[in-house]
């Protein structure tokens, strides 16, 4: 969709990619905040995501007139977020008592983001500038499907950790003999 968007060169569809990127990015803040224990990070994860609500407003009404992708902003905003990925892995892997730090529903959640923006922080830089090369923007078409693919698979990842967390959180709510279960149930 953010190929064809691109290719119309409207008005409209800048402020719709300014739009994107600022809500994309305030829930990925809001998502680190809720994971990360207390830290100094933590705390200014709220100044950090203002400051850059901030620059995404004046790039988009002062520096970036024009018509075309907000590519510097894209660009500030991947590798913020790759910074509070490797931050969120160092403080796990730091932590003795998570072994199993695969096993879990955030590992997958931030290994998604980690890979996705890597893999197409170059991309959305070169956007702005090579959007009118026609062999660019195959290759943009095929890496930003292949990473958007890859994301989701990830995330499918992710929610299924969180279903299996919960099913058996389940499971251990449910009586160790089977008197208790029955006498607990209607008939």
């Amino acid at each position: 969709m953010s190929y064809y968007l691109q290719s119309i060169q409207s008005e409209k569809t800048v402020y719709l990619f300014y739009t994107f990127t600022i809500v994309e990015y305030s829930f990925f803040c809001y998502f680190i905040y809720l994971i990360l224990p207390k830290s100094g990070i933590k705390k200014s994860i709220p100044f950090i995501w203002i400051g850059f609500i901030v620059f995404a407003l004046i790039d988009s009404v002062f520096i970036n007139k024009d018509v075309g992708f907000d590519s510097f902003t894209s660009g500030i905003e991947s590798i913020i977020i790759i910074l509070f990925c490797i931050y969120y892995l160092y403080t796990q892997l730091k932590g003795a008592n998570n072994l199993m730090i695969y096993s879990t529903f955030n590992f997958w959640v931030i290994i998604t983001f980690l890979i996705y923006f890597c893999g197409t922080f170059f991309l959305y830089l070169m956007t702005a500038s090579m959007h009118h090369n026609v062999s660019f923007q195959k290759q943009y078409f095929i890496i930003n499907i292949a990473f958007n693919i890859l994301k989701n698979i990830l995330l499918c990842i992710a929610m299924t950790m969180k279903l299996s967390d919960t099913v058996n959180q389940q499971k251990s709510v449910i009586p160790k003999s089977g008197d208790e279960f029955f006498l607990n149930q209607k008939i």
